[in-house]
């Protein structure tokens, strides 16, 4: 073991000193280059951005250079050498102030920054207070600093630090010059970490190194930390290394899992799953991959690039095979269920029986077709079958009618029975016919743009009795149940007539009737509709897909139109 007990972390060994050294946020140290070389220094700055993207460093250097001595006019970066930089450095310099805002939240907090303002710096340029998480201050503490801050001695700067800008009241946004630090990119990540691990007598290989870029989602400091990890394995440095330490499987594994799971191959997908939980991977950061694996194998399959992903040579091309054997609605139901299933995992007493649950309603899903699949099959059956559908329906009209023709004049019983269901059939047709012309009247009148006449000759009556004019002199009767109270409604059919005339040209009377109605339009309507989705519930094929996503229901059927391919 080494004697050496001040070792440093890689993220503060390797922290930048000079606004060049700063990895990802060139635009924002332009800006302030440009600024201190033009004197037009702010007295106030927000660095915002997420977890190690550099706000605190910029803040420190920014301190630095404010402060330095030696500062050129040409080269805008501290030197180093002089005592304020030294100070700033060893944070010993008493006019450099950095404050923890999740620790001091309070108003007597601010009250002491408010107070200590007044005092001159005691030995450098500028009196410098840096806030780190500011969003933390409470309101009051905000409240008491906005003055202050508004106009504060022209030898005092704030600079502030803060990872959810959006907890920041506006008042105080806006007395600030803000700048906003975006996350590293990938590949600079995956460049520094190679020099880093140089530097400390190791050697990266390109791969390892975007792995752990990957995973750092952006922020240096973790890229570096998960490197430290790395290399306290004490091992030759590999992609296998990297993934052990990250808790990855081998990604050939996942996808292998991932493929079987789109084939619906329930034992295979097992045998997948067993030897990547033997090899001790996470089931959460599992589910997480195979979620991730449906979205880019969308983005391949729309053939988008997605440069935010690390992928190696064979796993790139895997996953385009994988694409050419599924549609993009079968990786889009894969993803939606994978995102309800990742979420069950969090409220599970057993993960992997969770899992396993997971793996086979996948596996079931994945054998069911996709609704684009069944709408295209009916259209392709109908089509193939339209002219014998046509003779069947003829023929079985012949058979009853052969059935009714054949009965004998001596089963009197029979056909008084017969003629009774006959005048009934007819009662019931004629009554259907009336509903119908009635519907077409109300669309009449819809087509008028006269919504509210149409809403409710559809809701507020039913139909007891309708005949049509049949000659220009004569008149067009339709009588009407009310079935609400609503006087409004009882005004409408003036209206009514109204509209009518001027549609047809010929008289119509719309009178209310004592006598009980049929249906209403919308009680027609509602009843095709609940008769629809009754039919359609049991169905084999949707009754599967409900018990797959749980708590759905149908709620309604839209027809489709037959020439659907050609539009």
């Amino acid at each position: 073991m080494s004697k050496n007990n001040n070792y440093i972390v890689l993220a503060r060994k390797y922290r930048p000193k000079n606004l060049k050294d700063v990895i990802g946020q060139e635009d924002i140290c332009s800006v302030i280059e440009g600024s201190i070389k033009l004197n037009r220094v702010a007295h106030a700055f927000l660095f915002s951005g997420t977890r190690g993207v550099g706000k605190t460093t910029l803040a420190r250097i920014l301190a630095k250079i404010l402060n330095c001595e030696k500062l050129e006019v040409e080269n805008i970066e501290a030197c180093h050498k002089c005592a304020n930089c030294i100070s700033i450095e060893n944070e010993s310099n008493m006019d450099v102030i950095e404050i923890d805002a999740a620790s001091r939240t309070g108003v007597a907090d601010v009250r002491e920054i408010i107070e200590n303002i007044n005092y001159k710096p005691v030995s450098s340029k500028k009196k410098i207070f840096i806030i780190d998480e500011v969003h933390m201050l409470s309101k009051a503490a905000f409240n008491a600093l906005l003055k202050t801050l508004e106009e504060p001695p022209s030898d005092v700067t704030f600079i502030f630090a803060t990872t959810e800008t959006e907890k920041i009241p506006v008042t105080v946004l806006s007395r600030c010059q803000h700048f906003s630090l975006q996350r590293v990119s990938l590949e600079l990540i995956a460049k520094h970490l190679i020099q880093v691990s140089k530097l400390e007598g190791y050697e990266l290989d390109f791969e390892a190194s975007k792995l752990i870029a990957q995973c750092s989602e952006g922020s240096m400091r973790d890229a570096l930390s998960i490197l430290e990890n790395v290399f306290a394995k004490g091992e030759i440095i590999n992609i296998s290394i990297v993934r052990e330490v990250l808790g990855i499987s081998d990604i050939s594994a996942v996808i292998m899992l991932f493929e079987n799971l789109c084939k619906g191959d329930v034992n295979l997908s097992f045998d997948c799953f067993e030897k990547l939980y033997r090899q001790g991977v996470s089931i959460d950061k599992l589910a997480k991959s195979l979620m991730n694996l449906a979205y880019n194998l969308s983005l391949v399959k729309s053939g988008i690039k997605n440069t935010n992903e690390f992928f190696d040579e064979q796993s790139s091309k895997k996953l385009e095979d994988i694409s050419k054997k599924f549609e993009m609605d079968f990786i889009i139901r894969f993803w939606e269920l994978m995102q309800k299933y990742v979420n069950e995992l969090t409220d599970v007493f057993n993960e992997k029986q969770c899992f396993e649950m997971i793996i086979m309603r996948l596996c079931y899903a994945s054998l069911l077709p996709t609704p684009f699949e069944v709408i295209k099959k009916k259209i392709d059956i109908q089509s193939k079958k339209k002219n014998g559908e046509i003779l069947e329906d003829n023929k079985l009209d012949q058979s009853k009618n052969m059935n009714f023709n054949s009965s004998t004049d001596g089963d009197i019983n029979d056909n008084l029975a017969r003629k009774k269901n006959i005048l009934k059939e007819s009662t019931e047709n004629k009554k259907e016919v009336e509903l119908k012309k009635f519907s077409e009247v109300v669309s009449l009148i819809e087509k008028q743009s006269e919504m509210l006449v149409a809403y409710h000759l559809k809701n507020s009556f039913r139909l007891v009795s309708f005949s049509e004019p049949k000659s220009q002199t004569s008149v067009g009767n339709i009588e009407l149940q009310s079935i609400n109270d609503n006087h409004e409604s009882k005004k409408i059919l003036w209206s009514a007539s109204k509209i009518l005339e001027l549609i047809t040209k010929k008289r119509w009377i719309l009178s209310i009737s004592n006598k009980i109605g049929l249906k209403s339009l919308q009680e027609v309507e509602d009843e095709k509709k609940n008769k629809n989705i009754e039919k359609l519930k049991n169905e084999k094929l949707i009754k599967k897909i409900l018990e797959i996503i749980p708590s759905s229901e149908v709620i309604s059927v839209k027809p489709i139109k037959k020439n659907i391919q050609e539009e």
